[in-house]
């Protein structure tokens, strides 16, 4: 088992350290990622990539928009024996969504790759908050925003998100999508 994700390894690291706030005492994350290799440098990934033996990869990039998992795809998702599993959310237009859609090809930097491996997807591990959770959220500061920037999401969602927070809690709030600014 091989986690090939800086930001993975970071956030592991936070959970052992501070495993009291957590379900899971100190003891039992230790003895988790003591089965699993760890790869916090990119120069490693190729090896892992060219290593033919079984594997499960764990590489993060949320939509397979970006990252290491590139790599493992380029090379692995054209053999039927691989399975790509899928955890969480997938927006349209994303490699992910595309995969889900079983998609029979798959462009990754600029070349077309055959999808013959399974893919498979896990769903109900998604992080996020619903629209409700984050008004919940807005409603509990002391000192309400001033201005409220919202940066990430489907944009039918975002829009609607935006209305309520504007009309329940009369906070102004700005649509940023891709470096371009939707001003509502």
């Amino acid at each position: 088992i091989i986690m090939d994700s800086p930001m993975a390894a970071s956030a592991t690291d936070i959970m052992v350290e501070y495993a009291e706030y957590t379900t899971v005492d100190q003891d039992k994350w230790l003895e988790i990622i003591e089965h699993v290799n760890i790869n916090r440098e990119y120069g490693n990934t190729a090896e892992i990539v060219h290593d033919k033996q079984s594997k499960i990869i764990i590489a993060g990039s949320g939509m397979l928009t970006g990252g290491r998992v590139l790599e493992y795809l380029k090379h692995d998702i054209g053999n039927s024996r691989n399975t790509v599993l899928i955890v969480g959310f997938q927006a349209e237009g994303t490699r992910g969504r595309a995969l889900l859609n079983e998609s029979h090809e798959l462009k990754i930097h600029g070349k077309y790759y055959p999808v013959k491996a399974k893919i498979v997807e896990l769903t109900g591990l998604s992080a996020h908050a619903d629209q409700s959770e984050l008004i919940e959220w807005i409603r509990k500061y002391k000192n309400p925003p001033r201005q409220i920037m919202l940066v990430h999401g489907e944009p039918s969602a975002l829009e609607a998100l935006r209305v309520k927070i504007q009309t329940d809690l009369k906070i102004p709030v700005k649509i940023l999508i891709k470096d371009m600014e939707v001003v509502c």
